[in-house]
C-alpha cells in the first residue's frame, strides 16, 4: 500500500498552481480574491513566463517519466517543498534574478537562502526539466505533408517533388564577455547582432502541426547558421528523406544561402503564393523564437559562469556556456508544452 502511494503521481490543477504560484510571491489569497482571474493570469505570466497549465502539465511529466535524469521521486522529498522550489526555478529561468534579488523575493514565503536557492534551481530542478528534451522536443515518425500544390521556386528536376516539413532559424543569446585564454578564442563569441558575445542555437519547427522538432546548441555566434545546419540538422534532414522515399526540405531566411537541395529560402522568383506562404512561415518561427526570449535568462546578459577552476578562465567560459545551455534546454522544454497546452502557434 505504501509503495503504491509513493509511486503516485502529485496532481495539482492549474487552479492551484495558480494561487500556490501567487502566494509565494506575496500575493495572498485574499488579495488574488480582489481580482478578476485575469489579472492573477497576469501577475502569475509576469514572473513564471507561462499559463499555470503549463506547469501542471511540467510537475506531471517531472514525475511520470520514464528518463532516470527527469524523473523526481517525491516518496523521498517533501511535497510542499517540492512546488515552492520548483517556482522558485522557474522564477530563475523567467526573471533571470541575481542571488540577492530571489532570495529577497522568496525570503518571506519560503525563508530561502542563496545557497538553497543555488542548489534546488541549478542542482536540481533545472536539470530535471532539460532532461525532458528528448521526449518533448521530437522528430516526427511520421509527416504528414499537406503541401503537394503548393509550388516551389526551384526548377531543377530533382528537387520537383520535395515538400516542406519545417521552417529553421538560429536563436542568439547575450552572455557576459568570455574569460578565454587567447583573443581568437573570445573573438568566436562576438556577435554582429549584439555587438557583444552571444551564443547561438539551431532551432527547428514543424510547419504542419505544433511541434519544435528540433533545438541544437550552444554555439559561438562566430558560427554562422549554415555552418551550424551542416554540422547536424543537414544529416537527419537526408535520414528523413531516406525513410520515407520523400525529399524534405525546410524553409529559412537568406542567411542559409548554400544549400538550396535542403532548404528553400525566399527568392524573387517566388511565386506570389509561395512567397507568401514562406513569409508566414518564417513569421511563424519568429514567433516561437519570441516566446524563448520571453525568459529573461535567454534576453538578458547571461552572467553565471559556474567555474570549477578558478585559476583557469577556460573553465570559466565553459562553465557559461554549459549553463547557458542547460537554461536553454529548460525553456524551449517549457515553449514546447506552451503549445501542447492552449497556445499554439497560428496556422501558416
Amino acid at each position: 500500500m505504501g509503495d503504491a502511494a509513493a509511486t503516485t503521481p502529485l496532481m495539482l490543477t492549474p487552479g492551484v498552481i495558480l494561487s500556490t504560484g501567487l502566494e509565494l510571491l506575496g500575493f495572498t489569497k485574499a488579495r488574488q480574491k480582489k481580482v478578476r482571474r485575469a489579472k492573477n493570469l497576469s501577475r502569475f505570466h509576469s514572473h513564471y513566463s507561462s499559463d499555470p497549465v503549463v506547469y501542471a502539465d511540467l510537475i506531471h511529466k517531472l514525475q511520470t517519466t520514464t528518463n532516470p535524469a527527469a524523473r523526481i521521486d517525491l516518496s523521498t522529498l517533501d511535497k510542499e517543498k517540492f512546488i515552492h522550489y520548483f517556482f522558485m526555478a522557474i522564477h530563475l529561468l523567467a526573471c533571470y534574478p541575481t542571488e540577492n534579488e530571489a532570495e529577497a523575493t522568496f525570503s518571506k514565503s519560503i525563508g530561502v537562502c542563496d545557497r538553497t536557492w543555488r542548489h534546488w534551481c541549478w542542482d536540481f530542478f533545472l536539470p530535471k526539466i532539460a532532461a525532458l528534451k528528448p521526449e518533448v522536443i521530437v522528430w516526427p515518425d511520421y509527416w504528414d505533408n499537406p503541401d503537394r500544390d503548393v509550388g516551389e521556386d526551384d526548377s531543377s528536376e530533382h528537387i520537383e517533388e520535395a515538400v516542406f516539413i519545417y521552417t529553421v532559424d538560429g536563436k542568439h543569446s547575450p552572455i557576459q564577455e568570455p574569460t578565454c585564454s587567447t583573443f581568437e578564442e573570445s573573438r568566436g563569441y562576438y556577435s554582429h547582432k549584439f555587438n557583444g558575445p552571444t551564443l547561438n542555437y539551431e532551432i527547428a519547427i514543424a510547419i504542419w502541426f505544433q511541434q519544435c522538432i528540433w533545438a541544437n546548441g550552444p554555439y559561438r555566434a562566430g558560427k554562422n547558421d549554415i555552418g551550424i545546419f551542416r554540422h547536424r540538422l543537414k544529416a537527419r534532414t537526408q535520414q528523413a528523406r531516406d525513410e520515407s522515399g520523400i525529399k524534405h526540405r525546410g524553409i529559412a531566411d537568406k542567411g542559409y544561402r548554400g544549400e538550396r537541395e535542403y532548404l528553400s529560402i525566399p527568392t524573387s522568383h517566388d511565386s506570389k503564393e509561395v512567397r507568401d506562404f514562406k513569409a508566414r512561415a518564417l513569421t511563424r518561427h519568429e514567433n516561437f523564437n519570441g516566446r524563448i526570449a520571453n525568459f529573461d535568462c535567454m534576453d538578458e546578459v547571461f552572467r553565471h559562469k559556474g567555474s570549477v577552476n578558478k585559476a583557469d578562465p577556460d573553465d570559466e567560459t565553459f562553465g557559461l556556456v554549459r549553463k547557458h545551455g542547460l537554461c536553454f534546454d529548460c525553456v524551449v522544454v517549457i515553449v514546447q508544452l506552451q503549445l501542447n497546452n492552449g497556445s499554439p502557434l497560428f496556422e501558416v
